[in-house]
């Protein structure tokens, strides 16, 4: 393959990541995580105007949906090895249909897993704004399991976690 064939492969490859960004970090002494409890998920303080009352809610629902899907995972109420939280820094729904938007969906959410003493053993973001796929021909496998519509913020939302925590659970490993 010529050298402008591997640059162009290595673009595609970046351009079809989801937009997540995840972090383990190592702390001392480590830890052994096998029980997480769930903290709700709230608005940034800081970034979070003008988001709806009823996100954080929906979000730490998603965030629990996600979590009982990851056998990796045991989430437990009380006598936890670590607890996972989150905040939510952008939540704007579209603006038109499935079909059709003046402006997309967009969500940005944070999630944070600290150990017992309040230490960040791992940090997830998810950051989108739903891309036509004419601007990114790399959000195309997004597009398809979304069946080449625009979403609302709730289903970024849903996505997003559901791709953090399944992150989390493949990091999961290292903590055993």
């Amino acid at each position: 393959m010529t050298r402008g064939g591997l640059l162009c492969a290595a673009l595609v490859v970046l351009a079809c990541a989801a937009p997540i960004r995840t972090e383990l970090y190592q702390v001392d002494p480590p830890v052994t995580v096998r029980k997480i409890a769930v903290v709700p998920v709230e608005a940034d303080p800081l970034l979070g105007a003008g988001i709806p009352s009823e996100a954080p809610d929906f979000a730490t629902q998603q965030l629990r949906d996600a979590l009982k899907e990851q056998s990796a995972l045991r989430v437990v109420d009380a006598d936890a090895d670590a607890s996972l939280g989150g905040a939510i820094r952008r939540w704007s729904q579209r603006e038109g249909t499935t079909s059709g938007v003046r402006r997309p969906a967009s969500v940005w959410l944070v999630l944070e897993l600290r150990d017992r003493s309040g230490r960040v053993i791992w940090s997830g973001v998810y950051e989108e704004t739903q891309p036509p796929l004419s601007d990114d021909l790399g959000s195309l496998p997004r597009a398809w399991e979304r069946g080449f519509r625009w979403v609302t913020a709730e289903e970024l939302c849903e996505y997003g976690l559901r791709e953090l925590v399944a992150d989390l659970a493949r990091e999961a490993a290292a903590w055993s």
